[in-house]
């Protein structure tokens, strides 16, 4: 067990799991700041014993300050809690912000305490408080060889896989995942707008089972999974798409250009090049100074 007691700001959804989680693995969460009225009374209706106190005062008597705020606030609330004297070598803290290393919390580890970045690659939706949840999640570990085994030892409290991220990747780290979830994401929601407008009525059924096998193959094999009328350099489709979405759905076709365009970039050196520059032309933004479109 890397802590017992522990304050937690910021309980949000990614927050609120990992205070379920730490608590189920035998840790307690004695000390909530921060956030809402309505997320702190969530949080203190579902785990027993949590006091509600002001953001300087939630490290007191705890092990481990876990900030899970949105990612611009986490060097303000080290600020606040080191101006108000409330850390020391007795104390870990950690942040959960996927995009910063350990510079946000420059000013704890100067006061004493041990500091890590920790960050799950997983999606956290509203409402959720199963640790299981987090059961073989992989999180991003940034930390100094010194810290780097107690980061380990938490993250392994929550049931999940650590591995090492070095400060200066950090950033691209988390355009990675952002890309992989949010982008994928958008990818899929304007699908199924698509097949709704098909009149397709279920059209999870329909795009589930491919979205999946795409992601696994992509995730697997990189590039060479990608397939499709781009990766074929068949224009006579992609004009086809463009012409239907843009008649009923002309901001889905603007999403599709937009990623039919990404598709291009990584697939043009395979394509011959009379054939890229024909997709160029279809998937140029009409909008832009110069088109055609």
């Amino acid at each position: 067990m890397s802590a017992t007691r522990v304050g937690l700001v910021g309980p949000g959804r990614l927050g609120t799991l990992v205070a379920h989680a730490l608590g189920a693995s035998g840790a307690t969460l004695t000390r909530v700041a921060g956030g809402s009225d309505a997320s702190r009374t969530r949080l203190r209706s579902g785990l027993a014993g949590v006091r509600d106190v002001p953001l300087e005062e939630v490290a007191e008597g705890v092990d481990l300050v876990v900030i899970a705020t949105p990612d611009g606030a986490v060097a303000d609330v080290v600020d606040r809690l080191v101006r108000a004297d409330a850390l020391d070598a007795s104390h870990g803290v950690v942040h959960l912000a996927g995009v910063h290393g350990t510079a946000p919390l420059r000013r704890a580890g100067l006061a004493g305490a041990r500091i890590a970045a920790l960050h799950p690659a997983t999606t956290v939706p509203a409402g959720s408080h199963d640790p299981a949840q987090l059961h073989g999640v992989a999180w991003a570990v940034t930390a100094a060889p010194s810290d780097r085994a107690w980061a380990h030892a938490i993250v392994a409290d929550l049931g999940g896989d650590p591995f090492d991220v070095h400060e200066d990747a950090r950033v691209r780290y988390h355009a990675a995942l952002a890309l992989a979830s949010n982008a994928v994401g958008a990818a899929v929601v304007a699908a199924r707008r698509t097949l709704l407008a098909s009149g397709v009525t279920a059209p999870d059924r329909l795009l589930a089972p491919i979205a999946r096998a795409s992601v696994d193959a992509a995730a697997a094999g990189g590039a060479a999974a990608l397939t499709g009328p781009v990766v074929r350099g068949d224009t006579a489709t992609v004009a086809a798409h463009l012409a239907a979405l843009g008649e009923d759905l002309p901001e889905v076709a603007e999403a599709y250009r937009a990623l039919s365009r990404a598709i291009l970039t990584t697939v043009r050196p395979a394509l011959p090049g009379d054939v890229a520059t024909a997709l160029d032309v279809l998937l140029a933004d009409p909008t832009s100074a110069g088109s055609d479109r």
